[in-house]
């Protein structure tokens, strides 16, 4: 009998783990509470980096928090609030910041996302037009000394096939290599092999497949309630009816957290927010670009845009935009580039990221539970992990056995 999955989530891993759960045989549907690929899979920087899908937490960031939360423009903005839940989650949260659990995260992501790109070319091979752009990623400071954390995590990647830069770049070979870069730049390596989309590609490509294996996808179809019973989901309650159901994935970024707390599943997870914006320049940068002691990174879209994004700010679950976060974005990029266009920025937009409290993705099935799994957490990796993401998933709900690659994931790790 042909096995059915609802899942909860139209972004790139929801759609992702929906897709690769049809090409494996099931009948497949897909609830999306607004449109495809509307949340945090639209606005982000649009990489395809596995080098960079590390976990948040890591040693010093504590002491770096500290001092961000007299500074709402820090790249990193904790709002503190008398939350229960949040101080739960922060206390977990700064205790993995530390080099150890933050190696253990890293190598961890580094397994789970090693065949990124490999996957991405199969997807395309099979004719998923994404768009895709492998120019490698541009990594630039004021300081040189602001590369070296980058540096060291890339040697320890090795081991793993991820790509060490060549050379460092100083002087005119910098400024030659990438011609958009203000002089107050003076360093910078290339990460060779990483790519970039336009983000909106990667859900749109993703829902283009499923409609032509005839998957339902419901948009606008928001979930009030999860019936279950005896460790089984049984109908989810929405806005557009009542659907009962085999499987359930949970698959909604930072909303899967309210969606886990109707099985009574409480999961140490906060939504982390994120900003962008766009600029027209005269020249777009040749590939993306990090700024090191911004923390800000641009992206050159195919539609002449310049795609500028930053900050994680911990505020709670909500989309209100703070002009703030926007100006010290602008302030931090500004610097970097040569020609930063004097027009008012285009695509002004906030969304929502997963942020576990050990900064790792949680994929696997709800504890407690024989037929819901959830697929979140991926904080700023959600394009890069997607399609590895969406092929584990399907081989665990497929056949009940979990893959090596997601054992570091299991959700029972980070519920309360």
């Amino acid at each position: 009998m042909t096995k059915e999955v609802t899942v909860v989530g139209g972004g790139a891993i929801g759609l992702a783990t929906a897709y690769y759960l049809a090409q494996a045989g099931a009948a497949v549907r897909v609830i999306e509470a607004r449109r495809v690929g509307s949340g945090a899979s639209w606005g982000n920087s649009g990489w395809i980096a596995p080098s960079f899908a590390a976990p948040i937490p890591a040693k010093g960031l504590v002491s770096y928090t500290v001092r961000s939360l007299s500074d709402p423009a820090s790249p990193i903005y904790f709002a503190l609030r008398a939350d229960p839940d949040f101080i739960h989650w922060a206390w977990r949260f700064w205790r993995h910041c530390n080099d150890g659990a933050f190696q253990r995260g890293m190598l961890a992501t580094a397994r789970l996302g090693e065949k990124t790109h490999a996957l991405y070319a199969e997807l395309t091979a099979r004719g998923i037009d994404f768009g895709i752009r492998r120019e490698g990623i541009l990594m630039v400071a004021l300081q040189a000394g602001a590369l070296e954390a980058d540096l060291d995590r890339l040697r320890v990647l090795s081991a793993y096939g991820y790509p060490l830069p060549e050379a460092i770049l100083t002087g005119d070979e910098l400024h030659a290599a990438e011609p958009v870069l203000s002089d107050e730049v003076t360093a910078g390596f290339v990460i060779e092999g990483e790519a970039h989309v336009d983000p909106a590609r990667i859900s749109c490509g993703f829902a283009d497949a499923l409609g032509q294996v005839d998957a339902e996808i419901f948009e606008g179809t928001e979930v009030a309630g999860i019936e279950h019973r005896n460790g089984r989901a049984t109908a989810l309650r929405t806005s557009s009816g009542r659907f009962t159901v085999e499987n359930v994935v949970l698959a909604a970024g930072a909303w899967t957290e309210p969606l886990a707390r109707m099985l009574d599943v409480r999961l140490l997870m906060q939504a982390g927010k994120g900003y962008s914006f766009s600029i027209r320049p005269r020249t777009q940068p040749l590939r993306p670009i990090h700024f090191g002691e911004s923390k800000v990174v641009v992206t050159p879209l195919s539609d002449g845009k310049t795609r500028v994004s930053g900050t994680m700010e911990l505020s709670g679950l909500n989309l209100r935009l703070d002009e703030r976060r926007i100006r010290a974005i602008k302030t931090g990029a500004s610097r970097y580039l040569a020609d930063w266009p004097d027009d008012t920025v285009e695509d002004e937009w906030v969304g929502m990221r997963p942020l576990a409290a050990d900064g790792l993705p949680i994929l696997g099935r709800a504890p407690g539970f024989e037929n819901v799994y959830l697929a979140t957490g991926h904080s700023m990796s959600g394009i890069t992990l997607a399609p590895a993401t969406g092929l584990f998933m399907s081989d665990l709900i497929m056949t009940g056995r979990t893959p090596a690659p997601l054992t570091p994931f299991t959700p029972a790790r980070i519920t309360c």
